[in-house]
């Protein structure tokens, strides 16, 4: 540009206008020259990355009908993580395929953060038990755990077990006698159940119901003896009124809300009997890294908050945050022991 002014400033124009002629070129061209650069940047953004995230609202997909504690806690995360992202999150359920139907509906939406999944123990059952569309670690980012949820052993309050060494006893003294209810093939119940019973190294027989509701039931009616069940309100009012009673809960240690129960392992059948029917939220892979984080810390700082975490334990589930890598760790394990075991009791769907 140097030369341009010198052949203006050598012309007989007036030097205020070659001043003005100058300046405007100049800002032109620093115009162009920024123009071409945030575009360049831009480019180099992943796709997902490159406007605002959130700028739309949010869908955390359940699969499983309304009403239910998963669809419950759920909406209680979502009421949570709206003020946070400036965005209404909204629960879309999607009941079907003990929770495969969601998944594949999240998997196949965009990667852009938008479109939540929220996962439970059967996502990670899943594969071990029927054909899936799509691959479940592969094709699932995850985000966070949100809950914990033990399971307890139980039996009615007039069976003859009083501990966990009496069960087995009596289980091995005759087996393929003493029965057991689940909410289904493939349930956290069931397949805690068989967990437990290749490790003690007994035969019972399993009841599948349509749901832990029904199971819970044939088990106060005595049409089983056994049942693993979450701690439902339910479940506790029985225990309380003295119609079921816990042999153990399906962890490590005995829990404080629990302190009179025993835990599993206290029983020495080994050290990986613990069990928990866990709900955490996820995303399709190929979600941009930054959105992924975002949704964490949103979800982190949602379960954070003392209102959130007073409601998510009313419903009988243990509020918790992990940070997205803890539960892509936690969760890949998970589908591996769950298909392990599958695959050694011989359990599928199809």
């Amino acid at each position: 540009m140097s030369w341009l002014r010198r052949r203006l400033s050598q012309s007989s124009i007036p030097r205020q206008e070659v001043a003005f002629v100058t300046s405007r070129l100049f800002s032109r061209r620093s115009l162009t020259l920024s123009a071409m650069a945030a575009a360049a940047a831009t480019a180099a953004l992943p796709r997902g990355a490159r406007a605002a995230f959130p700028n739309r609202p949010l869908r955390i997909l359940v699969g499983f009908a309304a009403g239910g504690t998963v669809d419950s806690v759920a909406r209680v995360l979502a009421n949570g993580m709206s003020p946070i992202l400036g965005q209404q999150v909204i629960i879309e359920n999607k009941p079907g395929g003990s929770g495969s139907i969601a998944a594949n509906a999240a998997i196949g939406a965009e990667p852009d953060g938008h479109t939540l999944l929220f996962g439970i123990f059967s996502l990670a059952v899943a594969p071990a038990l029927t054909k899936l569309s799509y691959d479940t670690t592969r094709d699932l980012t995850a985000v966070s755990q949100v809950a914990s949820v033990p399971l307890f052993m139980l039996t009615a309050a007039n069976a003859p077990y009083r501990s966990v060494a009496d069960l087995v006893a009596a289980a091995k003294a005759a087996p393929d006698t003493i029965t057991y209810a689940s909410g289904g093939v493939g349930s956290s119940a069931h397949m805690a159940a068989e967990l437990f019973t290749r490790r003690a190294g007994i035969r019972l027989i399993h009841v599948p119901f349509r749901g832990s509701a029904p199971a819970l039931q044939a088990l106060i009616a005595g049409q089983v003896q056994m049942l693993w069940d979450t701690p439902t309100p339910a479940m506790r009012d029985f225990i309380t009124q003295g119609k079921l009673r816990a042999l153990a809960v399906m962890t490590q240690a005995r829990l404080p809300a629990y302190a009179d129960i025993p835990a599993i392992g206290e029983v020495g059948l080994g050290n990986d009997l613990e069990v928990q029917a866990w709900q955490g939220v996820l995303v399709r892979a190929g979600t941009p890294p930054p959105i992924v984080a975002t949704l964490n810390r949103a979800v982190v700082d949602a379960m954070s908050q003392p209102e959130t975490r007073q409601r998510v334990a009313a419903v009988g589930v243990e509020p918790m945050a992990t940070s997205a890598a803890a539960f892509d760790s936690f969760f890949k394990s998970e589908v591996a022991r769950w298909t392990a075991v599958a695959r050694q009791a011989g359990i599928s769907t199809q």
